[in-house]
Parts: C-alpha cells; structure tokens; sequence
C-alpha cells in the first residue's frame, strides 16, 4: 500500500475524465495511505524497498525541512510510533539557525527543552535519487503530547478543520519560480555569493532553445519528483537568466503544502549534485525579475465534491461564494503580509513590480494584481494568490489564504469593481496599501484578529516577533550598496 506513494500511473490514467472524478480518485488514494496500518505492513515495506535510512523531519518556521536521519531498525522500533526528539529551538530559530531572544515559547528561561517529531506516515515515501533512503514528514508534539500549535503545518491542519466544519474542501496548487546559479551551496558560499553566474543568460520567456539548455537539471528533478508523488504539470523559462518556473498539480491544501515542500528540498539537492545552487529568494539582483511562490485556491463541497467557485450561468465570473472568497483574500492581504513576505528582502521583490503585486488590488485574469480571479463554468475556476514570494513558508501561505477567503464568505465581503487594465500606478489609498517593509507588516499581522481567530493568539505573537526579529537585522547590517555608495565619497 505503501507503494501508492511512489506509483501513480494509475491517478494519471484519469487525464480524460472530469475534473471531479479525477478529484475523487486523488482523495480515494490518499484515503488508502493515510488508512493503512504501519504496525502491520511498515517493516515489509521497508525491508521489500531496501530501506536502510528514515529521513525524518518537519517544516520549520521558514518552511525549510530540517531533521535527522534514522536507521530503519530504530525507526520502525521506536521513531514511527514515538518520534524523534528535537529541541523546541527547532521553531525559535531564524535562517541563519541563530536563537531568537525575546520569544515567550522557549529561550534561556526555559532551558530550551526537547518536542517530539512524530511522523505522518501518510508521507512516506522513496527519496529518488538516494538508494536505500525514505522520507516522511513529521508533526510536533510537546512534551505532554499535545500537537504544538506553533508548528506550521497543525497551523494548517486547524485552518483545514475550520474549512471542513463549514462544509469545504479547501483545494490548492503551487507555482514557484526560482534561479539556478553555477557552482555548488559550499562553492558560492566561500566566495561571498559574488558575481553570480546563473545557468542560462538573457531574459528568454517560455523559450524551447533555453528550456532545452537546462533540461538535462530541470528533468532529472521532475522524474525524481514524479517517483516521489509531486508531480509537476509544466515548467519553462522565466523572466530571469537562469530563472525557472515549475507549476505542480492541484490537491487538497495539506498535500500542497507537502509537496511544495518536497519540491523546494527535492529542487536544491538535485542542483547541488549537478554542480549548481538553486536559490527561492524573493529577490536575488535588483536588476533582475523577482521569484514568486503564487498559489491557486479554490472549494469543493464536501458533501458532493462539486465546485463551489465555478459559475455556469456566467463563466466569466467567480461564483457567488467564489468572490467572498477573492474578497477575504484580498481584504486581509495587508495584515497577512508578514506570511506572504516574510524578510525584507521579498519587499524588494514587492517594490519592483515586475509582475509582482504593489498594492491591494484584484482583476480577471490580470497578473499585474495582488487576487487574480480566473472564472470559468466548470471544474477550473479558481482564485490566485500573488502576493507570496517563493521564499515564504507554503504551509503558511496557505494557511493564511485559506483563513482569508473564510472570513470573507462568513462576513460576505465584497471585493469592488476589478482593475482593468495595469494595477501599477493606481493611487495608494488606505484601502489598496500594502506594507512597504516588514516592521509595518509585523505590526499589523501582531494586531490581525483574523489570524488570532484561525492561527491562535500565541502562534500570531510568535511568528510576528520572529518577522520583527529579521527586520532589526536587516536594518543592523552594512550592506555592499551602502560601502559602494558612501566609503569614498562621505
């Protein structure tokens, strides 16, 4: 059973059917992982697979997949059923794995004790490209035993059950765009990420000639992401040299956020092995396109599994609840900010508007808003979010989405007339402004009653001192600008 992890051909077998049947066979097959019982069937696995390592880990804050590697006899003896003991700092730390002072869950006060990562086997899987490696990825638990509602992904597990009380089936798919530069992690690193090489040059758009230059990186990581059950739909050249764009298949929201998390670790292991760093930041050059995490969204009804945004009698246009949904979205985007742009630098990214949202706006089909409506009759209407950097946290993104669009169906909220025509330039208005820096976007997510309601008042005091923490050091640091700007001439 565990092999439906990493055999699908039978999902991709329903390309001619609708898009609810295919939908009903996705949930049936995940059904049957998730239903399975390892006691029973965990260790032939294993064993009928040649396992020899569990990489067992978690999303941490940054939505980075950090843990350990575990021997499989200790694995199946102890860590699939009890976890595997982490120190709490596992959520308190920031990029640089550095300790954030000032955090009432864990500090020097606390004495900085051990959680527990206990693993979703419903997510385990076979690490292509690594013989005699699984993975699978892990819930907190505090010392009590109780799931710690600081983790991002029972962040979004609760978001999912508030969904699911009100009769929905929360649906999502990732788009992520990101840079390949020569030269290995270790390589760029011991030169200061100077004079960046990236692997391809010029601004090449959706070109078959540069697609067929990186091809022999950009395919070997969809073969090993389509053995793994990630599967993406296209990928093409960017709007950047070097930049890539990978779309992955739609799936209920926790898969989602699984498997954008497969992708980004799958994505840099596979770009180091051929000598290469791919990098998600939001904004790697200023004179360069930045990097998106954009997500598309949408409800199924749990009881017929029909979706709830599409609009027959008139598919140029969401849905009724379809743009509730657009409107919570797009009416807590400025208090959400903190989630879609979480360090100073993806306000960069934000600032250009190269392609990347500027301010609280929404249209149909225009990608120069922050809420793209994408209407239609039947089982595709949906909602994009592009707010979000590819550097975000996609458990949180989502999370942060899913909450939005609710508040806006249980308060019917209404989004205005849509932009058409260039968002860019319009004027900013209390109503379009989004935070230009992530001091402002902090404050307002720490005072953000719609992320207190769905996330907890303590997960919001949390996350918004980690973004307070990497905007004082961003503001501490001298950077190159600074040095070439003023060193001789002040």
């Amino acid at each position: 059973m565990f092999e439906k992890h990493t055999d699908w051909g039978g999902f991709l077998e329903y390309g001619g059917a609708t898009h609810i049947e295919r939908r009903k066979a996705f949930l049936e097959m995940n059904k049957e992982v998730r239903g399975y019982d390892p006691e029973t069937d965990l260790k032939t696995y294993l064993e009928d697979n040649g396992v020899k390592v569990v990489k067992v880990g978690a999303p941490d804050m940054e939505g980075m997949w950090r843990g350990k590697r575990i021997m499989t006899e200790f694995f199946l003896k102890t860590v699939a059923t009890e976890g595997s003991h982490f120190a709490d700092l596992f959520f308190a730390w920031d990029p640089q794995s550095e300790p954030i002072p000032g955090l009432d869950y864990t500090g020097a006060h606390t004495g900085y004790p051990d959680l527990a990562l206990v693993p979703d086997l419903s997510t385990l899987h076979l690490v292509a490209g690594e013989p005699g490696v699984a993975a699978v990825i892990c819930d907190a638990f505090t010392p009590e035993g109780e799931p710690l509602e600081l983790a991002p992904r029972e962040v979004l597990r609760r978001v999912i059950g508030r969904a699911e009380e009100a009769g929905f089936d929360p649906i999502c798919a990732y788009e992520f765009e990101f840079y390949l530069f020569k030269g290995t992690p270790n390589e760029l690193a011991s030169q200061g990420y100077s004079d960046l090489t990236p692997i391809t040059d010029g601004i090449f758009p959706y070109s078959f000639t540069r697609d067929s230059g990186t091809e022999w990186i950009i395919g070997d990581i969809r073969d090993r992401l389509a053995k793994m059950g990630v599967f993406i739909e296209a990928s093409n050249s960017e709007y950047g040299p070097g930049q890539i764009e990978v779309n992955i298949h739609y799936s209920d929201a926790m898969f989602a956020a699984d498997s954008a998390l497969i992708l980004k670790n799958t994505v840099k292991e596979v770009a180091a092995e051929h000598g290469y760093t791919a990098s998600f930041m939001a904004k790697v050059k200023s004179d360069v396109s930045g990097s998106s995490g954009h997500v598309h969204l949408s409800l199924l009804s749990r009881e017929t599994g029909e979706s709830l945004f599409a609009n027959p009698e008139s598919p140029r246009h969401l849905s009724g609840l379809g743009m509730n949904y657009l409107s919570g979205i797009l009416r807590n985007a400025g208090h959400m900010s903190a989630i879609y742009m979480p360090t100073p630098n993806a306000f960069k990214r934000a600032a250009a508007g190269d392609f990347s949202a500027t301010n609280c706006t929404w249209g149909v089909d225009n990608r120069t808003v922050a809420i793209r409506s994408i209407p239609s009759g039947g089982h595709s209407a949906r909602v994009e979010n592009r707010l979000a950097g590819a550097d975000a946290n996609p458990y949180l993104v989502i999370a942060a989405s899913i909450a939005s669009g609710l508040d806006g169906i249980d308060r019917k909220l209404e989004a205005g007339e849509p932009v058409v025509g260039t968002a860019y330039g319009i004027g900013d208005s209390e109503e379009l402004h989004l935070p230009i820096s992530l001091e402002e976007a902090a404050d307002l997510f720490s005072n953000c009653e719609v992320a207190k309601s769905y996330f907890g008042e303590s997960f919001v005091k949390h996350y918004a001192r980690m973004r307070q923490w990497e905007a004082e050091q961003s503001r501490l640091a001298v950077t190159d600008w600074e040095v070439k700007r003023y060193l001789e001439r002040m």
